[in-house]
């Protein structure tokens, strides 16, 4: 697996390659002029990119390769803007060493990656109608109904304690629940998961 990590700054570039070169091959270039080079001559499988050294529009130039942004003040609404021009993910430059390696493995399996609040502003920004009072599950993947139930409070944008507090019983059995919702529903994340509510409810 191979990424190019992007960023002007030596110190960010330093602390990325620490995290990540055991388990990635790693090109490391500093200005946008080395990143399109390497984009064009080798396969890349993520683009770690930092923020503070380009625009919207470089962004969207580059979403052959899938673009992984980093940022010293991570801003929501930005963070969306960039999902919607191609990007797979976003976070915090300074992420944790254990989150910046989840947050990789996710954007190259194939999925995009945002921190749990933004997930949950994102579905409930996206996610309109869906009727709370809808109890009858779809039967094509046989849901329960204590998952639909789990299933549409997904689908509300709330958190795993937020469901567990509102249907009284414990975090760790509403995960167990997402787990073989996402299962049935062939469904890999929450956001995925809502659409899927939606769809089911419209």
């Amino acid at each position: 697996m191979t990424i190019v990590t992007c960023s002007a700054n030596a110190s960010t570039r330093e602390r990325w390659r620490q995290i990540l070169q055991d388990d990635y091959q790693l090109f490391e270039v500093s200005t946008v002029a080395e990143l399109k080079d390497v984009v064009k001559h080798q396969e890349i499988e993520l683009i770690l990119l930092h923020r503070s050294m380009v625009d919207m529009s470089i962004i969207s130039s580059i979403t052959e390769s899938r673009c992984f942004v980093l940022s010293d003040i991570p801003d929501d609404n930005e963070a969306v803007l960039l999902l919607k021009s191609g990007a797979v993910g976003y976070a915090n430059t300074y992420v944790s060493p254990v989150r910046l390696k989840e947050a990789v493995n996710t954007a190259i399996s194939g999925r995009v990656w945002v921190g749990q609040k933004l997930m949950q502003k994102i579905i409930r920004g996206t996610i309109q109608g869906i009727d709370p009072k809808s109890t009858e599950p779809p039967p094509e993947h046989k849901l329960s109904d204590r998952e639909w139930e789990v299933a549409l409070l997904v689908g509300k944008g709330m958190s795993n304690l937020e469901i567990a507090a509102e249907l009284n019983i414990s975090e760790s059995t509403v995960k167990a629940h997402i787990g073989s919702i996402f299962r049935k529903t062939n469904t890999e994340s929450r956001l995925q998961l809502a659409l899927y509510v939606k769809t089911r409810n419209a």
